[in-house]
């Protein structure tokens, strides 16, 4: 990489024809978590730039009793094999955590290491997943791969547990060059097999009366294939550890997470082309595969903040949905968890169960006729309530006194929230006009055009 400044990965400075504005606050905010509240926007907006960033990486305590009910609610889930109540742990914490950035990565790295309970079939292993990508979200790729190898929802999804030395099975090999590190094109059927033979050894160990419930496997040393191997073009006696560490020597590794960080984290409309991608593949390689340094250089960055970021994403299903719920404040006691799951499994999102091997894939997949009319039903149930669903009307007047703004100030409060400038005057004029009385229902259905305006779906 040439000098630093000349870097679109370069550290963004405010200045006076680029100023850190409410609208970068917004965007910040909707990437690296699930959108602010107007407090946190104005927050952040006097805090800076840098005081901002920082704080996604410094995540504050849970309030006490928080983590004993999250561990409560996953005893339960198990205890009753109940996958709604483990989708209803997770929400929560993406609702009530103060951990935003590994939550919104931790939903970034299901999809990559995309595993479905349909098959896994077990609540037990796929809370177990969840923990293992919720604490690598942000650390060493080598170690995530690693734990991802060795991971027991994994080794029933790519049926890795069956894996043996006289019987090697190519599932979890193939996608790991293919889906998690380096991409078609960049390895041969040779090193898949290679990779497969480093891969073997796992047992799955049966209970008294048969095959447990929750599976537990072990590496048994007879069924290792520790033999001589050839894989990308190097010869050794490779384990799991060797095969990724080799991969990710490849400066291929280093270009994929950069592409597949960039489509998350800043434009999945465009391309980015050599000048954008060589540079933060650079960066992946200089920090080691080090999440979190990576994502702090992106989300710091003067890309980050350009014109050709802002609004370059469509917002997931549990983005929109509990991004809506987050921003407005809904109360906690308004809330019904399992509405808003089945909400994200309507608009094509469900938690635990990504379609395929290669996840979600996202983008304008996202939006159809049935998955939008379905955001809007959301939309519409959070703000005028569904009693059906457990969920009471949200009231504008009692989030417009929180805030202290008088009711003539309410409906263009609401604007600023959800789209700080972004929409367009047509728009603007039927949102001004819904709420201008500032009574319930008229600010109410401001907020529904609000929601509806094709900008709110883009992140």
């Amino acid at each position: 990489m040439k000098s630093t400044n000349a870097s679109p990965w370069a550290r963004y400075e405010p200045s006076a024809d680029d100023p850190w504005d409410l609208r970068k606050v917004a965007h910040l905010h909707r990437r690296a978590g699930f959108g602010a509240t107007r407090a946190e926007l104005l927050r952040d907006v006097e805090a800076g730039s840098e005081a901002s960033v920082n704080r996604f990486f410094q995540a504050s305590p849970l309030p006490p009793g928080e983590n004993e009910a999250i561990a409560a609610l996953r005893q339960t889930a198990q205890t009753s094999a109940n996958l709604d109540l483990l989708k209803v742990c997770w929400l929560n914490r993406i609702l009530q955590g103060t951990d935003p950035l590994r939550e919104k990565l931790t939903l970034f790295w299901h999809g990559h290491f995309a595993t479905s309970h349909k098959k896994v079939e077990s609540v037990s292993l796929m809370d177990r997943q969840n923990e293992t990508l919720r604490t690598h979200a942000l650390g060493g790729f080598a170690a995530f791969l690693e734990a991802m190898a060795d991971d027991p929802a994994m080794l029933v999804w790519l049926d890795g547990g069956t894996s043996k030395k006289n019987k090697p099975n190519e599932n979890f090999a193939r996608e790991f060059l293919e889906l998690f590190t380096l991409g078609a094109g960049h390895y041969s059927e040779r090193d898949v097999r290679e990779a497969a033979r480093a891969f073997t050894g796992w047992v799955r160990q049966d209970s008294r009366g048969g095959f447990q419930e929750t599976p537990v496997f072990v590496r048994e040393p007879a069924q290792i294939d520790d033999g001589p191997k050839t894989f990308l073009g190097l010869n050794g006696r490779w384990g799991p550890s060797d095969i990724v560490r080799i991969t990710l020597e490849r400066p291929e590794a280093s270009l994929f997470l950069a592409r597949k960080l960039y489509r998350f984290l800043v434009s999945e409309f465009d391309v980015p082309g050599p000048d954008l991608i060589e540079p933060l593949a650079e960066v992946v390689k200089r920090n080691q595969f080090d999440i979190g340094p990576i994502v702090g250089i992106i989300l710091r960055s003067r890309h980050f903040y350009s014109r050709a970021s802002y609004r370059q994403r469509i917002k997931s299903p549990v983005e929109f949905s509990a991004g809506l719920i987050r921003t407005l404040e809904v109360p906690r006691a308004a809330i019904n968890p399992l509405a808003l799951s089945a909400a994200c499994d309507a608009q094509g999102q469900e938690l635990f169960a990504p379609p395929n091997v290669e996840g979600w894939v996202g983008g304008s997949t996202w939006i159809n006729s049935g998955t939008l009319l379905e955001r809007t039903n959301w939309a519409a149930d959070v703000v005028w309530g569904r009693a059906e669903y457990g969920l009471p009307p949200f009231d504008p007047r009692v989030w417009a006194a929180r805030a202290m703004l008088p009711a003539d100030l309410t409906i263009g409060a609401f604007l600023d929230l959800l789209l700080q400038g972004d929409v367009s005057d047509e728009a603007r004029r039927l949102v001004l006009d819904a709420g201008r009385d500032g009574t319930a229902d008229g600010l109410r259905k401001g907020l529904q055009r609000l929601t509806n305006c094709p900008e709110y779906q883009l992140a």
